[in-house]
């Protein structure tokens, strides 16, 4: 039994759905045209090892994609960190360094002529007796490095 004062809207709600149906079916298929994914049956004459090749090609550029950030190219050291990736401040060259946040090329390179004074550094701590590097920067750039045993 209906109940007083309610309105039949599933003929409206019907519509609302296919019509968003119809937008995600046509957004999807924009998006495989864009990204070159195929979901149809290969084209006539293709082998089985024109697949792989495709595929390999496709997985290397993907690959390539994936090392380079969509708008500056190669990922930034802050992009590394956001993906979980530290610097050893042992092992890291003078250019990596620079990229620490707060870090000038100029403290890098004294970094650098530390790190060799002193045959690496044992602990965060020991960053403390290079040049240009006092506690606040040492605080802002410990997230980012990971400083491994020397032997």
């Amino acid at each position: 039994m209906p109940i007083p004062g309610e309105r039949r809207n599933s003929g409206r709600n019907r519509r609302a759905v296919l019509v968003l149906s119809m937008i995600l079916l046509v957004w999807n298929a924009g998006a495989m045209v864009r990204h070159g994914t195929s979901t149809g049956p290969p084209p006539p004459g293709a082998t089985v090892e024109d697949a792989r090749v495709l595929a390999a090609a496709r997985d290397d550029e993907s690959a390539d994609r994936s090392a380079e950030s969509p708008r500056a190219g190669p990922l930034t050291i802050r992009q590394k960190y956001l993906l979980g990736k530290r610097v050893d401040i042992n092992q890291a060259p003078l250019s990596e360094i620079a990229e620490l946040p707060g870090i000038s090329d100029t403290v890098a390179a004294a970094v650098v002529e530390e790190r060799n004074r002193l045959g690496g550094f044992r602990s965060p701590g020991d960053l403390l007796g290079t040049k240009g590097i006092k506690r606040k920067r040492l605080q802002k750039i410990l997230p980012f490095l990971v400083i491994k045993a020397n032997n």
